[in-house]
């Protein structure tokens, strides 16, 4: 038999490729997400600059929601498009997701966030030199800008409240999240769950966002944090509200993951329910009977009830 060259796999082809693409989806996600957030809060109330729509709160929803279809259209296919610690944790959790690869797709997520928070600083570095009053940054006048970046509660919310807000925007984000990418229940055609997950956070943001900010994502929230704190805002951006926007997210997460499989998602299997529809995302493999996408369409195998694998 002739020898046959054997190429052996690189880090791309495995988990190292899925943190690149979780880093490349989020940095998108964060770069566009929070640039809406810029244009509403930096370019408000200034002569000349007042043009129709971009000072309006639907600028701020709407442009998460479509940043974050981009930020799944662009790493879908290869990590899955979590994007967001709270939905990692949450699939790892439920079994629809392995443990040992929490760790270095969180990291990505950090990180993607962190450096699109950078790059966003020195492109409003203008508008930002302008609000501040041509002042330097430090932690007493971070806020005044730093909230382009990372999200804060209003003053007459309480912290119970705000938690509270965080996690059910988590929530509802993550239970349809699963109802839209399971197969089993009308799943969407045509490549469109990126699209229609981005309306779900645009409808969060327009409902729950006001409270908040709606982060709904630990490393959204605290990559721009960290950010802002090493460029001058110190102690003002990493401040005691830190922590909701990571904690509460998760805690949300969770609940909603667990709360499908034992509510809709029982539902489903104890009435039986096939695969519906007809669009194929990766593989022939997806048309067998118990298989569900996640975000990014990629195919999770169902193994038993309440246990799910990735498909390979």
């Amino acid at each position: 038999m002739a020898n046959r060259a054997v190429h052996p796999a690189t880090p791309l082809a495995g988990v190292g490729g899925e943190a690149l693409a979780e880093f490349i989806g989020t940095f998108v996600l964060v770069l566009l997400g929070n640039g809406a957030v810029a244009s509403f809060l930096l370019f408000n109330n200034i002569a000349g600059t007042n043009a129709f729509f971009a000072n309006t709160w639907p600028v701020v929803f709407f442009g998460w929601g479509f940043a974050l279809m981009l930020g799944i259209y662009i790493a879908g296919a290869i990590s899955g498009a979590h994007l967001n610690p709270a939905v990692t944790i949450s699939f790892a959790a439920t079994r629809r997701f392995p443990w040992n690869k929490v760790g270095p797709y969180i990291v990505a997520q950090f990180l993607g966030a962190f450096v699109a928070a950078a790059f966003l600083f020195f492109v409003y570095r203008g508008a930002i030199t302008h609000t501040l009053g041509g002042a330097s940054l430090n932690a007493a006048n971070v806020n005044k800008v730093g909230l382009a970046f990372y999200t804060g509660k209003r003053d007459f919310v309480g912290l119970f409240g705000a938690f509270c807000a965080e996690a059910l925007g988590t929530a509802m984000l993550v239970g349809l999240i699963l109802a839209i990418v399971d197969a089993r229940n009308q799943p969407v055609q045509a490549n469109l769950n990126p699209l229609i997950i981005g309306l779900v956070l645009a409808a969060i943001g327009c409902s729950l966002g006001i409270i908040t900010g709606f982060a709904v994502n630990p490393a959204r929230d605290f990559g721009p944090r960290l950010w802002m704190t090493l460029a001058g805002g110190g102690l003002g951006a990493l401040n005691s509200y830190t922590w909701v926007p990571i904690v509460a997210p998760i805690v949300g997460g969770l609940i909603a993951a667990f709360g499908y499989d034992y509510t809709i998602g029982r539902v489903l299997a104890e009435r039986g329910m096939r695969r519906s529809g007809t669009a194929v995302t990766r593989g022939e493999a997806v048309r067998e009977p118990d298989m569900h996408v996640d975000t990014g369409g990629r195919p999770i195998r169902e193994e038993g009830r309440g246990r799910t694998f990735r498909e390979r």
